[in-house]
Formats: structure tokens, C-alpha cells, sequence
């Protein structure tokens, strides 16, 4: 079988060798295992990636980086396409033969780009049935979003979360273009000033850091209000932006409970239909907020700030 990798290695790509670097990455960790299911489910009708057990749990996987739309990587790599998950959880929130839905998280996160909204999406549907968030391995950034807009979050012992906030970087190649010859000129148009903040001064520095921090704060006050808990206490327990393991997770309240997957997926099936979920405090939209940006979080496709402005 032709591997994920040897199929993308081998296409001409029109992109910037740092974008193709980081597909390439994602492209070869696509064998990887997600998470340990023990017994397989059969294919939800007119889904995707969702499957569904016989005690009518649905298993919606959210693996690998987190992307807005889907294409032949997102497919071939194992990453996620929020298009994908928006249409399969509204399947099966849809299907009267799903009586609840596990969310199998094992992803780095992604681009902020369309995150909060896929994140109201899922907290919406907690109203319809039970949809119950595991990880296994990392739920980490947006994929960490993602997961705290479920009705509960479920960890193994091992399940690395949080990495709260967002994380801009860039490449400064001016030095190495001037040994080669090479000379950017860039003219930036009078009515825009800030259009091309340099982020090697001062005062470039400053206006990038007040972008990431509003997005930090989106991601914050969101998270707060899914959890049932102030923006103050996300800043200060879950992590400071750090990762916590296990039952270390579940005593800062970034998650419920310790389990496995199945044992999530038996006990849904056993519980009675539209079992009230732990908050109903949907975050509201806020003036301001924006998810144009395509920002991404930690690990996964590092947003290139200074080429996107």
C-alpha cells in the first residue's frame, strides 16, 4: 500500500517550503493508531469518519492536525476537516438511532479558522443528545476547544491536555536572503499603516502581541463558559498554557473523569437519552471577534503571521 507520505512527497506542490514542510509532517505520522478501540462500530449512514455501535453510540474521531476545509491530505493523512466534523455530528445529532455521541479526540490542534464556531456547534447539540469528548492520547489547543464544548470530557491516566492560548512565529530572512543576493522590496499601501507590523521592533512587536492576545482571550472566555468556570480560573489552573497528564487534568477541572474509551462508550449506551448536560452556558458572540486570521496553535501548521497580514 502506498503510504500517505510517499503519495505527497511525490506531487509538485504550489506552496512556500515551510507550508510543505509542515504537510509533509502531517502526511507521514497518517499510520499512526489514534486510540485503542477494542470492538469496531459499522459506518453512520451519509457520514464520513463517524461509525456508529450497536448500543447506538456514535464515534466521531477528531485526530491529527485541525483544519477548516477538507482536501486530499486532510483525507489521506488522517488530519481533521472541521467541514467533515460539522456535517457528521449534525448526523448523527440528526439520526434517531444515535442515542449519544463520543467524540474521539486525539489531535495536536489546528487553525483557529472556524474553531469557536464548530465549538458552538457542538455545544449546541449537547442539548439534543449526550456527545461526551475522549481523549486518549492529546487533546491539546484547538482540538482542547473543541473538547471542552462537550457535555464531559473523559481522559486515560496517560492523556496529555490543555496548551491554552495561541502562538504566532516568524522567520526572519533578511540576513540569509542579503548573502544570496536576494533584495524583498515591499510597498505597503498609505491608507494601511499597520498592515506589515515588524515584528523585530518594538512597536511591531506590540500590535502582533494585541492580535494574539484577542484571539487567546476568544479561546479563553469560551473555554470558561463550556467548562462552567470563570476566564480567571482557565488562566490560572489549566495549565497557564502548559500541558497537564491524567488525574493531574481532572483535579485542575480541565477534565471530568479518568476512563477508557469503551467504558465511555458502554456507559453511554446505557444511559437514558437527553441526560442533562453539565452547563447550558453557551458563550455568546463577542463584538470584535474574528477567526479570519487562520492563526494556529502550538504543534500544528505553525501560522506564517507576517506572510498571511
Amino acid at each position: 500500500m502506498i503510504d500517505a507520505f510517499t503519495v505527497a512527497a511525490s506531487q509538485p506542490w504550489a506552496m512556500t517550503e515551510d507550508a510543505l514542510r509542515n504537510l509533509l509532517a502531517i502526511a507521514d505520522r497518517g499510520g499512526d493508531i489514534e486510540a485503542l478501540q477494542t470492538k469496531l462500530g459499522s459506518q453512520l449512514k451519509d457520514t464520513r469518519r463517524a461509525s456508529i455501535r450497536d448500543n447506538g453510540v456514535a464515534v466521531v474521531p477528531i485526530t491529527g492536525p485541525i483544519f477548516r476545509y477538507a482536501n486530499l491530505m486532510t483525507e489521506l493523512s488522517g488530519a481533521t476537516s472541521t467541514q467533515v466534523l460539522a456535517t457528521d455530528i449534525q448526523t448523527a445529532l440528526d439520526n434517531p438511532a444515535v442515542r449519544a455521541i463520543v467524540l474521539d479526540i486525539n489531535s495536536p490542534g489546528g487553525q483557529a479558522d472556524g474553531i469557536a464556531e464548530m465549538g458552538r456547534a457542538i455545544h449546541a447539540g449537547r442539548a439534543r443528545k449526550p456527545i461526551v469528548a475522549y481523549a486518549g492520547g492529546t487533546m491539546a489547543s484547538a482540538s482542547y476547544w473543541l473538547g471542552a464544548a462537550a457535555s464531559e470530557i473523559v481522559i486515560d491516566r496517560t492523556a496529555i491536555v490543555g496548551s491554552i492560548g495561541v502562538i504566532a512565529t516568524f522567520q526572519d530572512r533578511r540576513a540569509a536572503d542579503e548573502k544570496s543576493g536576494v533584495r524583498t522590496i515591499e510597498i505597503v499601501s498609505s491608507q494601511s499603516p499597520d498592515k506589515r507590523p515588524d515584528p523585530t521592533t518594538d512597536e511591531g512587536r506590540a500590535k502582533i502581541q494585541s492580535v494574539v492576545d484577542a484571539l487567546a482571550n476568544v479561546f479563553i472566555a469560551d473555554v470558561a463558559a463550556y467548562r462552567g468556570v470563570t476566564p480567571g480560573n482557565v488562566k490560572e489552573k489549566f495549565g497557564r498554557g502548559g500541558l497537564l497528564v491524567g488525574y493531574a487534568a481532572v483535579a485542575a477541572g480541565m477534565a471530568d473523569r479518568l476512563g477508557s474509551l469503551e467504558e465511555t462508550i458502554a456507559s453511554l449506551g446505557s444511559r437514558a437519552p437527553n441526560t442533562p448536560s453539565r452547563s447550558s452556558n453557551a458563550p455568546a458572540a463577542r463584538a470584535g471577534d474574528s477567526y479570519s486570521w487562520g492563526t494556529a496553535f502550538d504543534r500544528a501548521a505553525i501560522y506564517e503571521a507576517r506572510r498571511r497580514m
